[in-house]
């Protein structure tokens, strides 16, 4: 393992376009290497598999005072994982931030990733520790069975009103408690719909068994870190909610105030000022939508549990004015302002309700004793059986999808 050499606090930074750099461009089968001297001259370029040992060999190719620069990708943040337990320097460049070339092979994207850096014209993106990274893939996870949740919920619906059969369901608040359940399996609805509606349940007891797995997960994680416990002294924030936005984040100290974690957060409107023209009312920025989610969620939060506290009051004032959805941006910017107090002073929310704080670490507590179910070399082999039996099936269906994205692209 390549030896850890911190950097001297008083030495002088040296300009990148002194500096060599070793430039990567990362794909899922082989990675184009370029080695770059100081000033952009090219000293060599090559061509090795994406495997952890060689990129463990590559790692210990490369002294540890040259910068390694790579593009944010699944394969690229592993590859960076790997070269970060080395020790080595990890620059990380921002996708859509790479001017688009007229010409574009693997060879070339190495080498301007290589003079990007070394001009210091490239926009980097954070590298997250391996922690924070298994958190962002919880979290994500776990936000996307919602969004399979409301997809097929939304078919139950619409299968219910191609049938005309929406009054008998007048008067159900929740369609999918245990009346509204009962309702719909008694359902005069003829046999190939009933097949239907059958497999739209067993999908979503599927999805329910895997939420309550990954929340048991959630609970335990949430349990034992101070940060997480600190988020949740916010009225409408529940240790799933604290988790994601801590995910999200990441170090909080890269954000240097509260106007830095709104922007990043995608909270703050655009700004497009040129002379004597000045914009106004310009849509929210694009930041990081994951995070923005997790805000906007723990305003809703935060307004249901009926808190009187700064944010709620700064979103009903702004409601009586703007629609629901931007009253709620607005709120969460100053949620974001308050979550950047409370992570980097480490301190509780000032309007903490003592009460429901407790009641929310106590069901946290009641989940994570919970035991999740352990998943064993062998449960594995035997479901990866199971599906394999199915691969003729698996394989049909993404031929079909595939062709559905070719007509749409035809269509277009």
């Amino acid at each position: 393992m390549s030896k850890i050499v911190q950097p001297d606090p008083g030495a002088q930074p040296v300009p990148n376009y002194l500096r060599p750099c070793v430039s990567l461009d990362v794909h899922k089968g082989s990675i184009t290497a370029t080695r770059m001297e100081p000033g952009g001259q090219v000293q060599r370029t090559w061509t090795l598999p994406t495997t952890r040992s060689d990129v463990l060999t590559l790692a210990g190719g490369i002294p540890v005072a040259v910068p390694v620069v790579l593009e944010a990708s699944t394969a690229g943040k592993a590859v960076a994982q790997v070269l970060k337990e080395q020790g080595l320097e990890l620059h990380m460049a921002a996708p859509n931030k790479i001017p688009k070339p007229a010409v574009k092979t693997d060879k070339r994207d190495s080498i301007r990733l290589g003079h990007l850096y070394q001009s210091g014209s490239m926009s980097e993106c954070y590298v997250p520790p391996p922690e924070i990274e298994h958190l962002r893939l919880l979290t994500r996870n776990r936000k996307d069975l919602a969004y399979k949740v409301t997809l097929v919920k939304n078919q139950v619906h619409a299968l219910v009103t191609r049938n005309l059969l929406d009054s008998e369901m007048k008067g159900v608040s929740d369609w999918f408690g245990v009346g509204g359940m009962r309702k719909l399996a008694r359902l005069p609805l003829p046999p190939e719909e009933r097949s239907h509606l059958a497999r739209y349940l067993e999908q979503l007891e599927l999805l329910a068994q895997q939420e309550e797995s990954m929340q048991v997960e959630l609970a335990q994680i949430a349990k034992g870190r101070k940060d997480v416990q600190f988020l949740m002294t916010i009225p409408g924030v529940g240790f799933y909610s604290a988790i994601g936005i801590i995910a999200e984040i990441g170090d909080i100290h890269r954000f240097p105030d509260k106007e830095h974690l709104a922007s990043y957060a995608g909270l703050v409107s655009r700004s497009d000022n040129s002379g004597e023209k000045v914009s106004e009312g310009r849509p929210v920025k694009k930041g990081n939508m994951q995070l923005k989610s997790f805000l906007c969620t723990s305003v809703k939060g935060m307004v249901k549990s009926g808190q009187p506290t700064k944010v709620t009051r700064f979103y009903r004032k702004k409601a009586e004015t703007k629609p629901v959805p931007k009253a709620t941006v607005a709120a969460a910017n100053k949620l974001a302002g308050e979550v950047w107090k409370i992570l980097t002073f480490e301190r509780p929310y000032e309007e903490e309700d003592e009460d429901l704080t407790e009641r929310k670490e106590k069901r946290m507590q009641t989940i994570a004793e919970e035991s999740a179910p352990a998943v064993s070399s062998e449960d594995l082999a035997a479901l990866a059986d199971r599906v394999s039996g199915k691969a003729e099936v698996l394989h049909r269906l993404q031929e079909e999808a595939g062709e559905d994205d070719t007509e749409v692209a035809d269509a277009g």
